[in-house]
């Protein structure tokens, strides 16, 4: 599709440039790239951020409330229709700046949705009501992937050469046989 000579939807990878350069830091033993530097910077700070928002601003708990229980936030007068809203803002928000630390350097194209996908499986091994409990599933997520990266040719070259991108389903897997709310998650009783 062309629009005004833009050529908006095709298949070639869109570059966004670099603006971190290829340079590396070095952190007394640690050698890590600017672009990964940044990376955690931001996310740090990002989640940081989110962290705050939901525990001490007014709008933060009213969202929190309303995801446990609709009925009872509108009940009470929270604007349920407006957290909906607000909700799909942040995760639009989020979403880009989790795109734009992607596509840096190496552009974007359809390729980049396979690491989204690897979101779903730490969010619900770390809980899906839990912040925290998102980290470490996505640090659960990211050492499963890189241990079978590394060690499963030698030790279990069987499964195939690409099983690193199924193991976070398999720990998701796992986690959810013992834990069914996630590591984090609070469990939830309903009396009949």
């Amino acid at each position: 599709m062309t629009v005004i000579g833009f050529d908006l939807i095709g298949v070639e990878i869109r570059s966004l440039g670099d603006p971190w350069g290829i340079e590396m830091l070095q952190l007394g033993e640690l050698v890590v790239s600017r672009k990964d530097a940044a990376t955690i910077v931001a996310s740090i700070i990002v989640v940081g951020l989110l962290l705050l928002f939901f525990r001490y601003s007014r709008f933060g708990l009213a969202m929190r409330a309303t995801a446990f229980d609709q009925e009872t936030s509108l009940a009470q007068g929270i604007p349920v229709a407006r957290v909906f809203a607000v909700a799909w803002a942040l995760a639009a928000g989020l979403a880009t700046i989790a795109g734009v630390f992607l596509g840096a350097g190496t552009g974007v194209s359809a390729a980049i949705g396979v690491r989204a996908i690897r979101a779903l499986p730490a969010a619900v091994i770390g809980g899906l009501d839990s912040i925290p409990g998102a980290i470490v599933g996505g640090l659960i997520v990211g050492l499963a992937e890189a241990y079978t990266v590394a060690y499963q040719a030698e030790y279990a070259a069987f499964l195939g050469e690409n099983f690193s991108t199924v193991i976070a389903y398999v720990v998701m897997f796992i986690v959810l046989l013992v834990r069914p709310y996630g590591i984090f998650g609070t469990r939830e009783v309903e009396r009949v």
